[in-house]
């Protein structure tokens, strides 16, 4: 698919400051959401800021970066590559854990490149969102939630599915989900690769490739959420 480079991106990265999602208290470890902006820190540390809401927070964390194929880092030097201005900070999701001022990134959500502050942040994904894939190119979008799944289609077609039908198998190192819409009807395939993926138009980088069949229709993509 024009537009979306996929596949694990091994380059070092300016990395800084960065906003945390779900902010926790500063002595304590335990898994979380972060948000922020990640820059180099001193001795080639990797140095997070977090997002307080839609101010940049003063605490600065050190980063170690224990994603899958150090994803964090791969996906912002991906990104950094087709931003106008890459030396400032960039704004990333993750997962982690911190504890003082360290933190551990287990899993790298997304990096964005034309974001540029806190206050304008993206709110697309909901509390809870266990897969949030799209294609900029093809203008699709699949979202599975507690709730339930959907699939939208461009031109603004949409698919409905079960919530319970979303539970993944395993397929080396690809997560496959199969279901069929009771309400819709026609059946769905994702296949879901934790590897950075990159949409050079949209300045984006997720943590996983994403492959979806519906139908007689084969997209491909990217997932922020997995």
């Amino acid at each position: 698919m024009d537009g979306v480079r996929c596949g694990p991106i091994a380059r070092a990265v300016r990395v800084a400051a960065i906003g945390l999602v779900a902010a926790g208290a500063s002595g304590v470890a335990a898994a979380a959401d972060f948000r922020g902006f990640v820059s180099d820190g001193p001795a080639g540390l990797l140095v997070f800021q977090p997002c307080q809401g839609a101010s940049l927070g003063r605490q600065a964390f050190k980063v170690s970066d224990k994603s899958p194929g150090t994803a964090l880092t791969a996906g912002a030097s991906a990104v950094r590559q087709v931003m106008q201005d890459a030396s400032r900070p960039l704004y990333v999701e993750f997962a982690g854990e911190a504890s003082g001022n360290a933190l551990t990134v287990r899993r790298f959500h997304r990096a964005i490149g034309h974001v540029l502050a806190c206050a304008s942040a993206p709110r697309d994904i909901l509390p809870g969102t266990a897969l949030q894939a799209s294609g900029a190119e093809a203008g699709w979008r699949f979202v599975a939630t507690p709730a339930g799944a959907q699939l939208e289609l461009a031109p603004g077609k949409t698919v409905r599915f079960p919530a319970a039908a979303f539970k993944p198998t395993k397929s080396g190192g690809t997560q496959v989900f199969d279901a069929w819409s009771a309400l819709d009807g026609g059946t769905i395939r994702v296949e879901v690769t934790e590897e950075v993926c990159l949409e050079e138009r949209t300045e984006t980088a997720t943590g996983a490739r994403v492959t979806l069949r519906y139908s007689s229709t084969s997209v491909e993509g990217c997932a922020a959420r997995f």
